[in-house]
């Protein structure tokens, strides 16, 4: 796989750090196109992470079946409280800063041990690289992603915050998750790399938003996480590890964390007049689906927040331009739990 890494801006004073670190071998690299856009692969493709046939990577089939609880489940989704509008929103887009920034770090980028992770956490982010400029989500939730494709991850940190006068990063919670791995968390059991660990039950850096290079380039080609208005259930399906969600009554019909959905394929998406960015979302959500990864306030899919990364706000598409698309059996099929298509 060719990869390519943007050329760091800035010259700066790297923190040193003491003690060995398992790297990969490294990848051949080229120029990238636009400043902090994602390196391309053989295909000139934007660059996917995790392997090919992974949870995370592999379609979902046309002929796939259907959970036995679809109706209900796409019934609470639709007009449960804080269901909104009964459709999937577009987080980040217009004023919202409810998007997710992305960063690639490059070699000479400055090493930061962050601060303020609970016991436990990845040892990686002891010695993350993280650009100079770059900053957490403007939001409660603080949350960014930040690429090392030299030592092979994407680290995942909430409540990201960078502190000028003491030159420090903190967050509250943080995950490593391998490039070159089938991106499953350690804790499932089912993952091909130990390594991959931390506090998002099974989330990861690389999914849990809609990278802004993939849709211009017509190439989304993963499984994206959303955030569920109405509470999830109190339990969870692979591959999450863990539940936000606190419903414990069956019969409200809130579904599990972890379940995942898709746009029927049925649905001629290229003539229902979606705004160019949201048909290329769209196309990913029919062929590959979303996953319930988060519960409580908004029904929505993450974009990447380009504003905060500092190329002004790149998407055009609104917050509701896949509102025509309502969580009903005639636009969404529901899979089974633990559904894995890459079984198949």
């Amino acid at each position: 796989m060719v990869l390519a890494v943007a050329a760091a801006v800035f010259l700066v004073v790297v923190r040193p750090f003491s003690g060995g670190e398992q790297r990969p071998p490294a990848p051949p690299t080229t120029s990238p196109s636009v400043l902090n856009e994602a390196p391309l692969d053989a295909q000139g493709r934007p660059y996917r992470p995790f392997r090919d046939h992974s949870w995370w990577n592999s379609p979902v089939p046309v002929n796939a079946p259907h959970n036995p609880d679809e109706t209900q489940i796409l019934n609470y989704l639709s007009t449960a409280p804080e269901s909104g509008q009964g459709c999937l929103r577009l987080a980040g887009a217009q004023h919202s800063r409810w998007g997710q920034p992305a960063y690639w770090s490059q070699r000479s980028d400055p090493e930061y041990d962050v601060q303020g992770l609970p016991a436990g956490a990845p040892v990686e982010l002891r010695h993350l690289r993280i650009p100079l400029g770059a900053r957490g989500a403007d939001n409660s939730d603080g949350t960014m992603s930040i690429y090392d494709v030299a030592r092979g991850y994407v680290a995942l940190l909430t409540d990201a915050h960078y502190d000028a006068g003491t030159d420090t990063w903190s967050a509250s919670g943080g995950t490593v998750t391998y490039l070159d791995s089938n991106g499953l968390s350690a804790a499932t059991g089912r993952s091909d790399d130990p390594r991959n660990i931390g506090t998002h039950r099974g989330n990861n850096g690389a999914t849990s938003y809609v990278r802004y290079d993939m849709v211009k380039a017509g190439a989304i080609r993963n499984v994206l996480k959303i955030a569920v208005g109405p509470e999830l259930e109190n339990r969870w399906v692979f591959p999450m590890t863990g539940s936000d969600g606190d419903v414990t009554d069956p019969s409200v019909g809130a579904p599990p964390e972890g379940l995942r959905m898709r746009i029927k394929p049925s649905i001629d998406l290229q003539h229902i007049g979606l705004h160019p960015q949201a048909l290329e979302i769209a196309l990913a959500l029919q062929k590959y689906g979303i996953y319930l990864g988060d519960s409580g306030g908004t029904t929505a899919l993450k974009l990447e927040d380009t504003r905060t990364e500092g190329r002004g706000q790149l998407w055009t598409v609104t917050a509701d331009d896949l509102c025509m698309l309502p969580f009903t059996p005639e636009f969404w099929d529901v899979l089974p739990e633990g559904y894995d298509p890459s079984a198949h």
